[in-house]
């Protein structure tokens, strides 16, 4: 059951508004989604419990603008984050599917230094994120094992925020993330993917410095994917990817900003263990290229994963 997207990631939705500063100017930015924080069986889950902890590492230190080029100057973005997951699948069902529902809790420690020698740190709640939808159980097509679940997902502006900072760890707007996860696995080979619709509200109190009334983030489109082999019982070691495009320009004051598409691909390969107790522990790493109007940077995630079956349901 290797996650209900962190259950989704959703994870570090900390370093949601940052940038080293911001390339569509007035901070408008994407919100922190689920990019590569699941990936080797994702689609699988069944009743019970499933509980996460996501330390992930990240560190940008160029700013892409529309053509990809590097902008000038030195400004580095790092971020740690921390985020907890609860997932719970019952035993209803709904057009086949088990009922599910979901909690992540991150904190965030932020570190931004601009390109003009000035910095900012802040630390603290991210914004909470609930999510409720449908895991299907395992089914058999062709020699393999097919397994998926669909949810939505829905960040709260819980986090922590100020007007008066142009670096926060809340994001001040909701944002609703649904996504469809499947696994298919065929002897030791399994292929995952995990496929999101991102849309925001506006955020009617940006960043006092910016001059703006009002900010909000485009729609967008983001993926993870991943290939693993199970090289040895119980461990598996493989490719692991993701990919952000977003759709709809960003608005400022209910405008178009041109040119404000962001994009990110990140690339890397991963390690999957297996433990004594339904417990499992990843790692993986990442490096982003062909990157449009955001930071480039390279990340680092640690994932510990534990299963409490439910007990079967009597007849």
């Amino acid at each position: 059951m290797n996650a209900i997207r962190l259950l989704l990631p959703i994870v570090v939705s900390g370093l949601a508004a940052v940038g080293i500063p911001s390339a569509c100017s007035a901070q408008v930015q994407l919100p922190t989604v689920n990019l590569g924080l699941t990936n080797f069986e994702d689609g699988f889950s069944k009743p019970g419990w499933f509980l996460q902890l996501f330390p992930n590492y990240y560190h940008a230190d160029e700013l892409k603008n529309s053509q990809g080029s590097t902008l000038p100057g030195r400004g580095s973005l790092t971020a740690f984050s921390t985020t907890a997951h609860a997932a719970y699948v019952s035993q209803r069902r709904l057009f086949g599917g088990w009922l599910a529902a979901e909690a992540l809790q991150p904190w965030v420690d932020l570190d931004v230094r601009f390109a003009d020698g000035s910095s900012s740190e802040v630390r603290g709640l991210g914004d909470l994120t609930l999510g409720a939808g449908l895991q299907w159980a395992p089914k058999k097509i062709g020699n393999g094992v097919f397994v998926h679940r669909l949810m939505l997902d829905v960040g709260v502006p819980t986090g922590q925020y100020r007007d008066r900072q142009p670096v926060n760890v809340g994001s001040n707007y909701f944002v609703v993330d649904p996504y469809y996860a499947f696994t298919y696995g065929l002897e030791k080979i399994e292929v995952s993917a995990r496929f999101h619709y991102l849309w925001n509200s506006g955020n009617h109190d940006p960043f006092a410095g910016s001059g703006a009334d009002s900010v909000q983030p485009g729609q967008a489109f983001h993926m993870n994917y991943s290939v693993s082999y199970e090289v040895i019982p119980n461990v598996r070691v493989g490719f692991n990817g993701y990919w952000l495009q977003q759709l709809a320009d960003h608005q400022i004051n209910d405008v178009n900003v041109p040119h404000s598409l962001e994009r990110t691909v990140g690339l890397g390969a991963g390690i999957q263990v297996f433990l004594a107790g339904n417990t499992w522990i990843h790692l993986n790493a990442y490096r982003e290229t062909y990157v449009r109007n955001r930071a480039q940077g390279s990340s680092v995630t640690l994932r510990f994963s534990r299963a409490i079956p439910s007990a079967p349901k009597r007849s």
